[in-house]
């Protein structure tokens, strides 16, 4: 059964906001208002799901849409003085891919398929890199919780192992001398009023979507306790009268990533076979089965979608990707295999010789992994913000909502966590739409209103764009995309794989 999206004030308040389909609070209902509390000055601090981060890239038509960005105009028309609030923008059609230099946006290349991925186009650029001030939004796609605290030089800034750089943090902090070395002394410097804080997601999303082997954990719960204590603390301290909203880490499993190739897949193994898999840490030959069916089953990542379609057939392709990206030439890599009983010429999937890789399934074990962890992130979450008299945005359980409970209806539309065709989340399965991030928006306004008394309207999620709809119309016959294993590259650099 469907859940109608909640928000705060009277049922006739709600009734007359989503029947006005404005951004103002309707005649009858609370007046757009602040409250008693001023907010001259707002930021936010996060990673890709704050930069506005799309479809596998960050780039100007996206970032306009972001949380932050959507709740910035909310804001002052219910009367904060902000001003503009300032985004590192990257001109369309955005970031480069790490391979091939060129945008690495996914966009649909044909609805046959449908074919998704890069259109092959020349990358964008900064276009306000020279602001003379920190930016407002400070979402540093990648960025972990160990990131906020950190100091070093983002010319040379890794995330770990294996050591890649990410140029987004450059592009963020940019000038530490002039701004400050890190996302915490750069947003106190700003002196904000109001502070929304959503980190820590990349500490088990990149375990996760590597398939539990790149990083091979998550980042470690009592780490991760050292470190988000230390993030909260500094934070308040450094400004104490700050109303600062935390949202929590919702569950791997509750994002289309995982959800989407898995079930077309069990349809096309057949009555006589069961898929081999490598579980967690297995390089070589692997007897373990499974229909994907069962209770437990794993679930199998987006980036399998360019091999789905070779199931039973004699392939290398996915060892082949795994030359290129690693550049090790491919006979090498052919002779390490069969060191440990990989045999590419036995039917891929079927035979336990040439197994379904480990990079591109979450077994049993690796999602207990995940949601051991993210478990135990959130209860720190929630009892530092206690401790520092934040509010808290429970994302976990609202997306975990949308994903149980079939979805939500916001402003007469209905949005779903399947991929594409349930509107929530952009051509990556990771990030939001546009619309996505309305609502994401929407329920930082929501925590907001019910924590500091104020009245801030909602975002009119019906005024921001949707997925295309002959995309969506196909993707709604469980079609699985066909996304080259290349483009998930910028994803895979994202969180160090």
């Amino acid at each position: 059964m469907k859940r109608y999206y909640a928000i705060t004030g009277s049922l006739l308040a709600i009734l007359m906001l989503l029947l006005s389909g404005c951004t103002d609070s309707a005649p009858d209902g609370p007046k757009a208002s602040l409250g008693s509390v001023t907010v001259n000055k707002y930021v936010a601090i996060g990673n890709s799901l704050s930069a506005g981060y799309q479809s596998n890239g960050l780039y100007e038509s996206a970032q306009k849409y972001s949380f932050p960005n959507l709740i910035a105009g909310q804001l002052t028309a219910a009367g904060a003085g902000i001003g503009k609030f300032e985004q590192p923008i990257y001109s369309d059609p955005g970031t480069p891919d790490p391979l091939t230099g060129k945008a690495a946006r996914y966009e649909i290349i044909s609805l046959t398929g449908p074919v998704i991925g890069p259109k092959g186009l020349t990358a964008g650029a900064p276009t306000n890199s020279a602001l003379a001030r920190p930016y407002d939004n400070m979402g540093i796609p990648g960025a972990v919780i160990y990131d906020f605290l950190d100091t070093t030089n983002v010319a040379t800034k890794a995330l770990p192992p294996p050591q890649r750089s990410n140029p987004l943090f450059q592009l963020v902090l940019r000038s530490q001398a002039a701004f400050g070395r890190s996302v915490y002394t750069q947003a106190k410097a700003q002196h904000p009023d109001l502070v929304t804080f959503w980190l820590g997601n990349n500490d088990v999303l990149g375990f996760a979507t590597s398939g539990g082997t790149s990083p091979a954990a998550p980042t470690d719960a009592a780490t991760f306790a050292f470190l988000y204590g230390q993030a909260l603390d500094s934070l308040r301290a450094g400004l104490p009268n700050a109303k600062i909203v935390v949202a929590n880490i919702p569950d791997v499993k509750a994002i289309p990533f995982f959800n989407t190739v898995g079930p077309k897949m069990a349809a096309a193994i057949p009555a006589a076979y069961y898929l081999r898999y490598q579980k967690h840490g297995v390089t070589g030959a692997s007897y373990d089965s499974t229909k994907l069916t069962e209770a437990g089953a794993p679930l199998v990542c987006l980036t399998a979608s360019p091999y789905a379609s070779l199931l039973g057939q004699p392939t290398g392709a996915w060892y082949r990707y795994v030359a290129q990206i690693k550049s090790v030439p491919l006979s090498a890599l052919m002779g390490s295999l069969a060191a440990v009983g990989i045999d590419t010429t036995k039917p891929f999937g079927f035979d336990p010789r040439n197994p379904f890789p480990d990079a591109l399934v979450l077994d049993a074990g690796e999602q207990q992994t995940a949601a051991a962890a993210t478990s135990a992130f959130n209860g720190t979450i929630a009892a530092k913000v206690a401790a520092k008299g934040c509010a808290l945005a429970d994302m976990n359980g609202f997306f975990t909502m949308i994903k149980t409970q079939g979805g939500i209806v916001a402003n007469g539309e209905t949005f779903t966590a399947d991929y594409i065709s349930g509107g929530l989340f952009s051509l990556d399965g990771v990030h939001p739409s546009s619309k996505g991030a309305g609502i994401v928006a929407n329920k930082f306004i929501e925590t907001m209103n019910a924590s500091f008394g104020m009245s801030i309207p909602f975002v009119n999620i019906t005024s921001l764009p949707g997925i295309p709809a002959p995309l969506a119309k196909v993707m709604a016959e469980k079609s699985i995309p066909m996304i080259p294993s290349s483009a998930f590259r910028s994803l895979e650099m994202l969180w160090g794989n």
